[in-house]
Protein backbone atom coordinates (compact mmCIF):
# COMPACT_ATOMS: atom_id res chain seq x y z
CA UNK A 1 0.00 0.00 0.00
CA UNK A 2 1.38 3.42 -0.91
CA UNK A 3 0.44 6.40 1.24
CA UNK A 4 1.85 9.74 2.17
CA UNK A 5 3.70 9.50 5.50
CA UNK A 6 4.11 13.13 6.62
CA UNK A 7 1.95 14.58 9.35
CA UNK A 8 -0.88 17.10 8.87
CA UNK A 9 1.43 19.99 8.26
CA UNK A 10 4.46 18.32 6.74
CA UNK A 11 6.92 20.45 4.85
CA UNK A 12 7.12 18.67 1.49
CA UNK A 13 4.92 20.80 -0.74
CA UNK A 14 4.45 21.73 -4.38
CA UNK A 15 3.77 25.31 -5.52
CA UNK A 16 0.21 26.28 -4.73
CA UNK A 17 0.12 24.22 -1.52
CA UNK A 18 -0.61 20.73 -2.92
CA UNK A 19 1.09 17.91 -0.98
CA UNK A 20 3.89 16.04 -2.70
CA UNK A 21 3.21 12.28 -2.89
CA UNK A 22 5.51 9.89 -1.08
CA UNK A 23 6.79 6.58 -2.44
CA UNK A 24 7.33 5.02 0.96
CA UNK A 25 5.59 1.69 1.47
CA UNK A 26 4.03 1.23 4.90
CA UNK A 27 2.16 -1.54 6.66
CA UNK A 28 -1.62 -1.90 6.73
CA UNK A 29 -1.64 -0.72 10.34
CA UNK A 30 -0.97 2.84 9.13
CA UNK A 31 -3.78 2.88 6.60
CA UNK A 32 -6.28 5.73 6.28
CA UNK A 33 -8.78 3.90 8.52
CA UNK A 34 -8.33 1.79 11.62
CA UNK A 35 -9.85 -1.66 12.10
CA UNK A 36 -13.12 -0.14 13.27
CA UNK A 37 -13.45 1.82 10.04
CA UNK A 38 -12.78 5.19 11.67
CA UNK A 39 -10.57 7.76 10.01
CA UNK A 40 -6.99 7.64 11.30
CA UNK A 41 -5.54 10.55 13.25
CA UNK A 42 -2.90 10.99 10.55
CA UNK A 43 -5.51 11.36 7.82
CA UNK A 44 -7.52 13.80 9.94
CA UNK A 45 -4.41 15.97 10.36
CA UNK A 46 -3.68 15.88 6.65
CA UNK A 47 -7.24 16.87 5.79
CA UNK A 48 -7.10 19.69 8.34
CA UNK A 49 -3.94 20.97 6.70
CA UNK A 50 -5.51 20.98 3.23
CA UNK A 51 -8.57 22.76 4.60
CA UNK A 52 -6.28 25.38 6.15
CA UNK A 53 -4.50 25.93 2.83
CA UNK A 54 -7.81 26.42 1.02
CA UNK A 55 -9.09 28.78 3.73
CA UNK A 56 -5.96 30.93 3.40
CA UNK A 57 -6.29 30.91 -0.39
CA UNK A 58 -9.94 31.99 -0.11
CA UNK A 59 -9.02 34.87 2.24
CA UNK A 60 -6.27 35.95 -0.16
CA UNK A 61 -8.69 36.01 -3.08
CA UNK A 62 -11.15 37.88 -0.87
CA UNK A 63 -8.45 40.53 -0.45
CA UNK A 64 -8.12 40.99 -4.22
CA UNK A 65 -11.87 41.08 -4.86
CA UNK A 66 -12.58 43.43 -1.93
CA UNK A 67 -10.04 45.99 -3.13
CA UNK A 68 -11.24 45.94 -6.73
CA UNK A 69 -14.87 46.33 -5.62
CA UNK A 70 -14.05 48.98 -2.99
CA UNK A 71 -15.56 46.89 -0.20
CA UNK A 72 -13.32 48.11 2.57
CA UNK A 73 -15.60 47.06 5.42
CA UNK A 74 -15.52 43.53 4.04
CA UNK A 75 -11.75 43.69 3.63
CA UNK A 76 -11.29 44.65 7.28
CA UNK A 77 -13.85 42.17 8.62
CA UNK A 78 -13.06 39.10 6.53
CA UNK A 79 -9.40 39.34 5.49
CA UNK A 80 -7.48 40.98 8.34
CA UNK A 81 -7.41 40.28 12.07
CA UNK A 82 -8.47 43.11 14.37
CA UNK A 83 -4.83 43.78 15.27
CA UNK A 84 -3.39 43.25 11.79
CA UNK A 85 -0.27 45.11 10.73
CA UNK A 86 0.35 46.06 7.11
CA UNK A 87 3.72 46.97 5.64
CA UNK A 88 3.85 48.61 2.22
CA UNK A 89 7.39 48.73 0.86
CA UNK A 90 8.50 51.37 -1.62
CA UNK A 91 5.38 53.49 -1.15
CA UNK A 92 4.48 55.75 -2.84
CA UNK A 93 5.76 53.58 -5.71
CA UNK A 94 9.33 54.48 -6.60
CA UNK A 95 9.93 56.55 -3.46
CA UNK A 96 12.03 53.98 -1.61
CA UNK A 97 9.99 54.66 1.55
CA UNK A 98 8.21 52.03 3.65
CA UNK A 99 4.75 52.60 5.11
CA UNK A 100 3.50 50.79 8.23
CA UNK A 101 -0.24 50.61 8.92
CA UNK A 102 -1.10 49.38 12.41
CA UNK A 103 -4.72 50.46 12.88
CA UNK A 104 -8.05 50.11 11.10
CA UNK A 105 -8.17 53.84 10.36
CA UNK A 106 -4.75 53.78 8.68
CA UNK A 107 -5.65 50.71 6.61
CA UNK A 108 -8.92 52.30 5.55
CA UNK A 109 -7.15 55.51 4.55
CA UNK A 110 -4.94 53.60 2.07
CA UNK A 111 -7.50 51.24 0.54
CA UNK A 112 -10.62 53.41 0.77
CA UNK A 113 -9.75 55.80 -2.10
CA UNK A 114 -9.24 52.90 -4.57
CA UNK A 115 -12.28 53.17 -6.82
CA UNK A 116 -14.30 50.25 -8.14
CA UNK A 117 -13.54 50.80 -11.80
CA UNK A 118 -11.56 49.05 -14.53
CA UNK A 119 -8.37 48.38 -12.59
CA UNK A 120 -7.69 44.82 -11.40
CA UNK A 121 -5.43 43.17 -8.83
CA UNK A 122 -4.11 39.86 -10.19
CA UNK A 123 -2.01 37.19 -8.44
CA UNK A 124 0.19 34.32 -9.64
CA UNK A 125 2.81 31.84 -8.36
CA UNK A 126 1.06 31.67 -5.00
CA UNK A 127 2.58 29.44 -2.31
CA UNK A 128 0.95 28.64 1.04
CA UNK A 129 2.87 26.79 3.77
CA UNK A 130 1.09 25.76 6.98
CA UNK A 131 3.13 25.06 10.11
CA UNK A 132 3.25 21.68 11.88
CA UNK A 133 0.40 22.29 14.33
CA UNK A 134 -1.80 24.17 11.84
CA UNK A 135 -1.79 27.39 13.86
CA UNK A 136 -0.10 29.66 11.32
CA UNK A 137 0.42 29.85 7.56
CA UNK A 138 2.83 31.79 5.37
CA UNK A 139 1.70 33.03 1.95
CA UNK A 140 3.80 34.47 -0.87
CA UNK A 141 2.52 35.51 -4.28
CA UNK A 142 3.47 37.59 -7.28
CA UNK A 143 0.99 40.32 -8.17
CA UNK A 144 0.22 42.55 -11.12
CA UNK A 145 -2.13 45.51 -10.81
CA UNK A 146 -3.53 46.61 -14.16
CA UNK A 147 -4.80 50.14 -14.68
CA UNK A 148 -5.74 52.14 -17.76
CA UNK A 149 -2.55 52.43 -19.82
CA UNK A 150 -0.25 51.03 -17.15
CA UNK A 151 0.83 48.13 -14.93
CA UNK A 152 2.47 47.70 -11.55
CA UNK A 153 3.77 44.52 -9.97
CA UNK A 154 5.62 42.99 -7.06
CA UNK A 155 5.21 40.43 -4.28
CA UNK A 156 2.66 39.87 -1.51
CA UNK A 157 3.76 38.22 1.75
CA UNK A 158 1.31 37.34 4.51
CA UNK A 159 1.09 35.56 7.85
CA UNK A 160 -2.35 34.01 8.42
CA UNK A 161 -3.91 32.54 11.57
CA UNK A 162 -7.17 30.63 12.16
CA UNK A 163 -10.08 32.82 13.22
CA UNK A 164 -11.84 30.03 15.14
CA UNK A 165 -14.82 29.71 12.79
CA UNK A 166 -13.13 27.79 9.98
CA UNK A 167 -11.79 30.91 8.28
CA UNK A 168 -8.22 32.23 8.35
CA UNK A 169 -7.17 35.88 8.47
CA UNK A 170 -3.97 37.82 7.90
CA UNK A 171 -2.29 39.25 10.98
CA UNK A 172 0.71 40.52 8.99
CA UNK A 173 0.54 41.66 5.37
CA UNK A 174 3.40 43.04 3.30
CA UNK A 175 3.14 44.55 -0.17
CA UNK A 176 6.40 45.07 -2.08
CA UNK A 177 5.95 47.06 -5.31
CA UNK A 178 8.95 46.29 -7.51
CA UNK A 179 8.21 47.39 -11.06
CA UNK A 180 5.71 49.35 -13.13
CA UNK A 181 5.10 51.61 -16.07
CA UNK A 182 2.56 54.23 -17.19
CA UNK A 183 2.08 55.50 -20.72
CA UNK A 184 1.17 58.88 -19.26
CA UNK A 185 4.82 59.26 -18.20
CA UNK A 186 5.86 59.25 -21.87
CA UNK A 187 4.00 62.48 -22.58
CA UNK A 188 1.67 60.75 -25.03
CA UNK A 189 -1.86 62.04 -25.41
CA UNK A 190 -3.99 59.09 -24.38
CA UNK A 191 -7.61 58.39 -25.29
CA UNK A 192 -10.13 57.21 -22.72
CA UNK A 193 -10.18 53.40 -22.38
CA UNK A 194 -12.97 51.84 -24.42
CA UNK A 195 -13.89 49.64 -21.44
CA UNK A 196 -13.17 50.40 -17.78
CA UNK A 197 -16.04 48.85 -15.85
CA UNK A 198 -15.94 47.62 -12.24
CA UNK A 199 -15.88 43.85 -11.55
CA UNK A 200 -19.60 43.74 -10.69
CA UNK A 201 -20.70 44.53 -14.26
CA UNK A 202 -22.20 41.48 -15.97
CA UNK A 203 -21.34 39.04 -13.16
CA UNK A 204 -23.48 36.65 -11.11
CA UNK A 205 -21.95 37.43 -7.72
CA UNK A 206 -21.40 41.20 -7.98
CA UNK A 207 -17.76 40.71 -8.87
CA UNK A 208 -17.08 38.75 -5.68
CA UNK A 209 -16.54 35.11 -4.80
CA UNK A 210 -19.61 33.08 -3.81
CA UNK A 211 -19.70 32.33 -0.09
Amino acid sequence: MIVETRNCCGRNELAGGLPEPSNVEVSASTSAHDEGGKMSADLERRIARLEAIEAVRYAFHRYLHSIDNNRIDQLLAEVFTADAKLEIANYPPGSGQNLVLDSEDKIRAIYGPIKADGHRHNAANTSIVVNDDCTEAQLTSYFVTTIAWGNQGGIYEGTFVPAGDGTWKAKLWRVSSQWGWRLADTGMELPDPYLYDPPAVGTRHEGMQPK
